[in-house]
């Protein structure tokens, strides 16, 4: 093979790399900027907010019980101890779940107030097609040596891209036109093979980050999230022990009701 045929051959590999590491850098972002706080809110508002209903229901309970101990305790001992006292005493001792709570609870009202806005668009495909068009030609991982003019092109898609405007992209699109494909190419072998060299690093450290991605939990809510019948089941599981302990609840609250007045003439 001559030095022609070489260099076209590198030419053509470089090009193929370009373009893998573009769809890789396009699917990372899709995973972490989109893909996962989608699934993470679904999660939270279809199975999350019965946790926390749990949690509350849960945190009732033990409060519930305390407070009896307390009571029980301020009797046998014929001691005087006023609703306050018996407040701070339970506010102190709770204080920490009582802030895992609050918590959760805002989590949950924060993922109904996003909820909308993570909703994929019909124009979703599109953004993610035209982005990896752009994100080969501009993104200065894949291209470090263009030009100035052309590195002041890059944040513009970018910004496009994570707010899914896809006429926006459309315009940059065809703006692009304006640059040249191969002003970035070295121009001698020993050069382009260096680049392939980097390129394919950069294709490796893509792919683990993608794998890191891909291990989220969110993955596993996605599963759970798209089969029907074991969300079903779960938010059954989830809504039974709400109404077990909810049992066990009023048990304990007409306890404590029966123990309050002995404790307030004590």
């Amino acid at each position: 093979m001559d030095g022609l045929d070489v260099f076209e051959a590198l030419y053509r590999e470089l090009s193929d790399l370009r373009s893998e590491l573009a769809s890789l850098f396009e699917e990372l972002e899709f995973v972490n900027r989109f893909l996962i706080p989608r699934a993470q809110t679904s999660y939270l508002i279809k199975v999350g907010a019965l946790r926390v209903e749990l949690l509350q229901t849960q945190l009732h309970v033990m409060k519930t019980r305390r407070r009896i101990a307390l009571l029980r305790s301020n009797i046998d001992n014929g001691e005087m101890m006023f609703d306050d006292s018996i407040n701070d005493r339970m506010e102190a001792e709770f204080s920490d779940w009582d802030s895992r709570l609050a918590h959760e609870v805002s989590q949950i009202e924060r993922a109904k107030a996003r909820f909308s806005s993570l909703a994929p668009t019909e124009d979703e495909s599109e953004v993610r097609k035209i982005f990896r068009v752009l994100c080969r030609k501009f993104n200065p991982e894949i291209n470090p040596d263009q030009s100035d003019e052309a590195k002041s092109f890059w944040p513009n898609v970018y910004s496009a891209y994570t707010e899914g405007d896809l006429f926006h992209l459309k315009a940059l699109l065809l703006m692009s036109d304006d640059y040249p494909d191969n002003y970035d190419l070295p121009c001698n072998i020993s050069a382009m093979r260096e680049s392939k060299s980097a390129l394919k690093e950069k294709i490796r450290r893509e792919k683990s980050q993608l794998r890191n991605a891909r291990a989220h939990p969110a993955f596993e809510w996605l599963d759970l999230l798209r089969d029907g019948k074991r969300l079903a089941s779960e938010q059954n599981r989830l809504r039974d022990e709400i109404t077990r302990i909810k049992a066990q609840l009023v048990a304990l609250l007409d306890m404590q009701k029966s123990l309050e007045p002995r404790g307030a003439r004590s």
